[in-house]
């Protein structure tokens, strides 16, 4: 399975920077899996030092910790490594990719990287069971974020083919849910057209075909989410101002703080709108 085509998020190019220099370091003849570990935890994002701090995990004493016996080399990963992996970590990124795409995204993160990691069994000699469960359930998991909304001021670069979505557009938009992501968000969507002003937003391409989606007020009221948009059309920026056009239209509405609801890829809310996470201690 080649990384040609994989997209790394900022933080987890991060990550395989560490690693690989952790991996010099050690003199080791390949990067481990031990390596991505210390990636994943030396200078992770605030769920990972929130985990850090729940479980109090010593860097340094895991560094320490580390085997150097290599399974066999790999330089499959060339294009991300200048040094070749062993076979344990060779595939411990191919499950982390498994993982990326049955989430239906296309930025690898640290997440399905860490996930990857415990999931494998690569941890059990690094890691108390404890740490791997909280690693699990505070790391690698969906978040809730919260934004202040009071000076909120949208940027002026967004999509133009972005509109509020009327009853009208209800059976072809519920068919682009299902086509793109499954049937998890269509009956809040279709409950959500049920009201007279549904807070839903659509983006379009030139043809007037439907490319992505967001909407808030579904659960709760000052809850952003779900968002969506098609695999084949991401990274061009559709993502970014369907979020921005949401917030605008949730501080109209008079919120000053709104949640996002169950943020996936945390970094992209974090860069698009300094949205910070929920704090689960």
């Amino acid at each position: 399975m080649e990384l040609e085509n994989i997209k790394l998020t900022k933080q987890m190019a991060r990550v395989f920077g560490i690693a690989e220099q952790e991996c010099k370091m050690s003199q080791t003849p390949c990067l481990m899996p031990g390596h991505l570990l210390i990636g994943c935890l030396d200078d992770g994002s605030f769920p990972i030092k929130e985990a850090k701090q729940k479980i109090g995990i010593d860097i340094d004493a895991l560094r320490d910790s580390l085997e150097h016996s290599a399974d066999g080399f790999s330089n499959e990963f060339r294009k991300y490594f200048k040094l070749p992996v062993c076979r344990s970590t060779k595939l411990v990124i191919e499950q982390a990719i498994l993982y990326m795409r049955n989430y239906n995204q296309i930025y690898l993160n640290e997440g399905h990287v860490l996930k990857a990691l415990i999931k494998t069994g690569q941890t059990e000699k690094m890691l108390t069971q404890e740490q791997n469960n909280t690693l699990l359930n505070i790391a690698t998991v969906s978040r809730n974020m919260c934004l202040d909304v009071t000076d909120y001021k949208k940027p002026h670069t967004l999509s133009r083919e972005i509109r509020m979505a009327s009853k009208e557009d209800a059976e072809r938009l519920i068919l682009f849910i299902i086509e793109e992501f499954g049937t998890r968000w269509t009956e809040s969507i279709q409950h959500e057209f049920r009201k007279p002003h549904p807070s839903i937003f659509i983006a379009e391409d030139q043809k007037g075909d439907i490319v992505g989606f967001a909407a808030f007020d579904i659960h709760e009221p000052r809850f952003f989410g779900p968002m969506g948009v098609a695999k084949n059309k991401r990274a061009e920026g559709i993502g970014e101002s369907l979020l921005h056009v949401c917030l605008e239209a949730m501080q109209v509405k008079g919120y000053k703080e709104i949640i996002i609801d169950d943020a996936g890829p945390i970094e992209f809310y974090e860069k698009t709108c300094q949205a910070k996470v929920i704090p689960f201690i």
